[in-house]
């Protein structure tokens, strides 16, 4: 008896979890059709409702030097203007994932040719870095270090393969998530999470050790 409550109640919780997220699907689509009218109170609530992720993903694929805010605005710019060409074939969490890649990529091609492109491993630079007294330095010390660090390797990657390991790595999104987000095909998804890993692994095999 107890098993086929158990069993009832389960039945119950997945029909409201199915019903709620019917009506949010069914918001959204309003909301959608609202925005592409070009309504400034739906674009208000639609830009509420991705911001936080939106910001997310930038900070983690370009790193805490570039202006965060700047390229949210231009993500949601972007995103506005071309909502006339979401079909939806795919969901509206990917479409404005894809916008947010393409604008974050083409963030690092501008900073990549700036630069001169040189994948190294600057040992001198490790060195310097571990010579600091560790113990001196309070936990929030240690982390923003750490982050510096990974953020310096991540500035030495092809943009293409930095979006690929934010994607992955930091994002948590699958394989196949990232080819429809990226428009790539999987095995390319694969192949440049590879050699980004294979990369990092190498200008941060020190810290690794450690």
């Amino acid at each position: 008896m107890k098993h086929l409550i158990k069993i009832s109640d389960y039945n119950i919780r997945a029909k409201k979890e199915n019903a709620n997220e019917d009506l949010m699907q069914n918001k959204m689509a309003v909301l959608l059709q609202l925005c592409k009218k070009k309504d400034r109170k739906a674009q208000r609530e639609l830009f509420n409702h991705y911001k936080h992720k939106v910001y997310e993903l930038i900070y983690k694929s370009l790193g805490p030097k570039f202006d965060i805010d700047d390229v949210l605005q231009q993500v949601f710019i972007e995103l506005f203007k071309s909502l006339n060409y979401f079909k939806g074939q795919s969901s509206l969490d990917t479409w404005v994932y894809k916008i947010g890649s393409k604008i974050c990529t083409t963030q690092l091609r501008k900073k990549y040719r700036k630069r001169q492109a040189s994948i190294v491993y600057d040992s001198t630079q490790i060195d310097n870095d571990k010579n600091l007294n560790i113990s001196e330095k309070n936990y929030e010390e240690e982390q923003k270090e750490l982050e510096e660090v990974i953020y310096n390797a991540l500035d030495k990657l092809e943009p293409e393969k930095r979006i690929v390991i934010t994607l992955f790595e930091m994002e948590g999104r699958t394989l196949e998530e990232i080819s429809e987000i990226l428009n790539i095909p999987l095995g390319t998804v694969k192949s440049r999470l590879f050699h980004g890993r294979k990369i990092l692994q190498k200008l941060l095999c020190n810290y690794i050790k450690e």
